[in-house]
């Protein structure tokens, strides 16, 4: 009886160990799409082609940058600010540095308030710095399990996308205390809240006031109220030019002053405009730009409607603008 049970346990714990294996080589997207023989892999190389008649926008030129990993970038007040390393770099349009100052570790997000001030997200906590670069806060955090991976700001509250756990929390911006969070609409339909898959989860105010919500792992662009009530939505789910496909995207969000959506995609590298109904208006930049399986570009983009990607493969600020003669 004790040898059965024994025999039992190895059984088990064998099993377990493949079933581990399994679930690590289905997140390898990598490894899947470059195994040679492998009958269900998806051939993707197709849709990495884009009819130039698309492309709307062309790159004027491009920022080096001195760091080894850039993380993140926004834009305010005429600057681009920029995370990566451990430091924070501000630098006009044009590439020259205006600020270089450390920061207590790497960062993942960042949000330029037009008063000055600096909204830094780390893994798991906020840090709020002055117009020169000095820590003038350090927010409550919020646990372990959080990755933070996006800052915006609307009426006074700081939203924070948290990939770890799923939601969106709200911070009162002028002495961070912890409002409350919300996990997206679930119960209805296809609704089951904010499904993130990996840390690409984004949130962002449009020039109306809106808030946005990026559910990657749906496709699916979605509007809250300050509370978290959802109020509209938008999705598409497709391999074409004019949707998104994969685990989790877009990864990145921004807005034009018009309304539209700027929108970065891993895995098959492209940005994108939609219009604010949700239909596809152009590619700012195909595939081909791009490092191939490379990751998706941070995106900011100026009131005069410059779109600014970091380009975290090839470690540069790259700039495009629209196409005259469109």
């Amino acid at each position: 009886m004790i040898m059965k049970e024994k025999g039992l346990y190895i059984f088990l714990s064998l099993l377990a160990v493949a079933m581990v294996a399994i679930m690590v080589a289905d997140f390898d997207f990598g490894g899947a799409e470059k195994g040679k023989g492998n009958p269900y892999a998806l051939d993707i190389e197709e849709f990495r082609s884009v009819d130039p008649s698309l492309v709307h926008y062309r790159e004027t030129r491009n920022i080096r940058l001195p760091f080894e990993h850039p993380k993140a970038i926004a834009y305010a007040n005429g600057r681009l600010y920029i995370g990566a390393d451990s430091f924070l770099q501000v630098i006009t349009p044009e590439g020259r540095e205006l600020l270089h100052v450390g920061l207590s570790a790497s960062p993942e997000c960042l949000y330029a308030a037009e008063d000055g001030r600096i909204f830094v997200g780390f893994r798991s906590h906020i840090e709020v710095l002055n117009g020169a670069g000095e820590p003038i806060a350090r927010w409550e955090g919020l646990g372990e399990n959080s990755v933070l991976t996006s800052l915006t700001l609307k009426d006074g509250i700081l939203f924070v996308a948290d990939a770890g756990q799923r939601r969106i929390s709200r911070f009162s911006a002028a002495d961070g205390r912890l409002l409350g969070h919300f996990e997206g609409q679930t119960g209805k339909g296809a609704f089951q809240g904010f499904v993130v898959p990996s840390p690409t989860f984004d949130v962002a105010v449009n020039a109306d006031g809106e808030l946005w919500v990026v559910n990657p792992g749906n496709h699916r662009f979605e509007q809250y109220t300050a509370e978290g009530e959802l109020r509209t939505f938008w999705e598409n789910h497709s391999q074409g030019i004019d949707g998104f496909t994969g685990c989790c995207n877009p990864a990145q969000l921004a807005f034009l002053p018009d309304g539209s959506f700027v929108t970065s995609e891993k895995r098959i590298v492209r940005i994108k405009v939609h219009r604010p109904s949700g239909e596809l208006d152009g590619v700012v930049a195909p595939p081909e730009k791009f490092e191939e399986n490379g990751k998706a570009p941070d995106i900011a983009v100026s009131p005069e409607g410059i779109i600014y990607a970091l380009d975290l493969d090839r470690r540069m600020v790259r700039v495009f603008e629209k196409k005259e003669n469109l």
